[in-house]
């Protein structure tokens, strides 16, 4: 009777062995990111929005980001999009340090349009004409864009780039960080902070600005870079190039991070379709090798 009752006893802790690693792997499945392209990649200015809105459905994207142009043509992306349950990521724009329009034309227009929509302001500041200080004055244009995102229930999410006055991720942190605003985020461009030097301590800035990360950019690239900027070397197709894309997304992971990542294409040579399902392809590949803690 006792040599019954261990062997029942040991089958129910077997039981309980098999279940605690399954809720482990479960819970060590990869993240749930959600994934867009960059309109820079999607034929734009050849395309019509509905080829494509159609191409990014039947590939499997989420959505999109959008180069801002004017309202109506935000409007005709907008209607695409819904119609084929996608996402306009962000609006991307500049504001301007100088000068008496800092802002394209339309853009409060664009910005209502947007309500509901959970689309961010993809906010650049590009470099002003003269040298100085714009220290204070970019502070100003970001909270005047934060106050109109603010009036449509909307995020703004800086943008650093590349010879702009913003043009890295923990430069964007410490000025949203001085706003004031909750509705400021920052973003993470993979090819951005290659240029800016920052390919071999990306890990540590996704974890220094984490608080305030809110977008995305990757691409495949070369791991070694030479001075200058290179396009073919900062920016391939997603799944080419040597830099480790994986550990970037694994960094994501560690902090928690839940907000959307998108491919860039600036530059990127090649048809927009194939470039498209081969960042597709390599995206799936990259994914199922990341790990949530």
């Amino acid at each position: 009777m006792r040599m019954v009752r261990l062997i029942s006893d040991a089958r129910g802790l077997m039981i309980t062995l098999v279940s605690v690693v399954t809720i482990a792997s479960a819970q060590a499945a990869a993240p749930s990111f959600e994934f867009f392209a960059m309109d820079n990649g999607v034929g734009r200015g050849v395309w019509s929005p509905e080829r494509q809105a159609t191409t990014l459905r039947e590939i499997g994207f989420d959505g999109i980001s959008y180069n801002y142009t004017n309202p109506s043509d935000l409007k005709a992306w907008l209607s695409e999009l819904s119609k084929r349950n996608l996402k306009l990521y962000g609006l991307y724009f500049s504001a301007q340090l100088e000068g008496e329009t800092p802002f394209p034309a339309g853009l409060v227009e664009a910005v209502q349009l947007l309500r509901g929509s959970g689309a961010v302001l993809w906010l650049t500041i590009p470099l002003p004409g003269r040298p100085g200080d714009y220290e204070a004055q970019a502070l100003t244009r970001i909270r005047e864009v934060a106050d109109m995102a603010a009036s449509a229930g909307l995020r703004v999410v800086l943008y650093p780039h590349l010879n702009l006055y913003v043009a890295t991720a923990e430069h964007a942190f410490a000025l949203a960080s001085r706003t004031g605003r909750a509705n400021i985020g920052v973003t993470v461009n993979l090819c951005h902070e290659l240029a800016a030097g920052n390919g071999g301590r990306l890990p540590e800035v996704i974890r220094r600005v984490a608080p305030n990360l809110a977008m995305v950019s990757i691409n495949g690239a070369a791991a070694k870079l030479g001075p200058g900027w290179d396009s073919e070397k900062y920016i391939k197709r997603l799944g080419e190039g040597d830099y480790d894309v994986r550990a970037v997304l694994q960094a994501l992971a560690e902090v928690r991070y839940s907000g959307p990542v998108g491919v860039q294409y600036f530059a990127l040579k090649g048809d927009h379709l194939e470039n498209l399902e081969a960042s597709m392809r390599a995206w799936r590949v990259l994914i199922g090798a990341v790990n949530v803690p």
